[in-house]
């Protein structure tokens, strides 16, 4: 089953026009369009690909990375603010992340940066971001071994 907002090792089903289409189990099929085909990729073979809602809310994969997934954090640059929607984040793929303007935790120029937790927003089955951090935090106490390597944002 293709996880929303995750990479996912997906079967390719078929070639078409626009791309690969990819076995997304229950999702259905999702396309991988022919601009992130990597050589040597065919029809049986499986594919390492990211699957979000390209602006038309249909599921698409791509093999691109984005800088974070869903339940990762992220610091990332505003690309644009509209008032009544929210803010739109780059996040290392062709279409932009919402941020949208309940998620926010205070104003936000264009060109500036903010620290979000990428999500999958429950009513709009859409990846979003947040940056309303004090209610996404796990606050139990992590259990780290002394010399285990971590990830850190400061």
């Amino acid at each position: 089953m293709a996880l929303l907002g995750r990479r996912n090792q997906l079967r390719i089903l078929r070639s078409a026009p626009p791309g690969f289409y990819l076995d997304g189990g229950p999702r259905g099929e999702i396309l991988l369009p022919g601009r992130y085909i990597p050589p040597g990729a065919a029809p049986g073979g499986t594919i390492d690909v990211f699957v979000y809602r390209d602006s038309e809310d249909r599921l698409v994969a791509t093999t691109e990375k984005p800088h974070a997934m869903v339940g990762e954090f992220a610091y990332l640059r505003v690309v644009s603010v509209d008032a009544r929607i929210g803010a739109f984040l780059d996040w290392g793929l062709d279409k932009d992340l919402l941020l949208p303007t309940r998620e926010r935790s205070g104003p936000l120029q264009p060109q500036g940066w903010v620290i979000v937790q990428v999500f999958v927003d429950e009513r709009s089955d859409r990846i979003v971001a947040s940056a309303r951090l004090g209610r996404r935090l796990n606050l139990t106490p992590a259990t780290y071994a002394e010399g285990q390597a971590v990830n850190l944002l400061i």
